[in-house]
């Protein structure tokens, strides 16, 4: 048994080497070929970056390099606007703003001021100025003294806030010292020193009396 087996394989192995020989011979006979090209590796195609974010990307650089040539443009319009038509000094605007605020005067105050400023020097305003505060400090220290402000009293602002200096009102409340006053026009009361108001009667005994001129009350 084993004889055999051996000359199956030796059968099969001669079988093999015969059919080698035979392509060996075959390929030998035939005329030789171009080599056969060989395939080149697949290359990933080359994908694209995401265009719509690049170009959100520069238009918001583009918008912002325009808004600051916008804003240089305008500052330097700005700063040209103020080399053609310089301001007036600071100070000057500060004095024409307190002038503003200043209360009003009648005719005949006007023309006496007019005079004054006119034909005394400088000197003599500032003393002339200087009296007319004293003699206003006097006559509020005697109304502190003499005159009795209380709720319900008709009274003429005559010192305190510029605006309300002239106007009539009446009393709201009063304190030793303070008072409040009640002002047509005006939601608030008017927060003053009892110095700063004088009392006046108003006549209401005829109805064209109530649009008269007050009388000042004489203590």
């Amino acid at each position: 048994m084993q004889n055999a087996s051996d000359n199956k394989l030796s059968a099969i192995d001669k079988a093999l080497a015969a059919a080698k020989a035979r392509k060996a011979a075959r390929q030998a006979s035939e005329p030789p070929t171009a080599d056969a090209p060989t395939k080149e590796p697949k290359v990933k195609a080359e994908t694209h970056p995401n265009f719509a974010k690049v170009q959100k990307t520069e238009a918001a650089k583009a918008a912002r390099v325009e808004a600051k040539k916008l804003r240089d443009a305008e500052r330097e319009a700005r700063r040209a606007a103020k080399t053609v038509a310089p301001k007036g000094p600071v100070h000057m605007k500060k004095i024409a703003k307190a002038a503003s605020k200043l209360p009003s005067i009648t005719d005949t105050a006007q023309r006496l001021f007019d005079e004054i400023t006119t034909n005394l020097s400088a000197e003599q305003v500032t003393s002339l100025a200087l009296h007319l505060q004293h003699f206003n400090r006097t006559k509020a220290t005697e109304r502190a003294l003499d005159q009795r402000v209380e709720a319900g009293s008709n009274v003429r602002i005559v010192g305190g806030d510029p605006r309300f200096i002239g106007k009539l009102g009446t009393v709201d409340r009063a304190q030793r010292i303070r008072c409040y006053v009640n002002v047509p026009g005006y939601k608030r009361p008017v927060y003053l020193f009892t110095s700063d108001v004088e009392l006046v009667e108003i006549q209401t005994s005829a109805p064209e009396a109530a649009a008269a001129e007050p009388r000042v009350a004489v203590g």
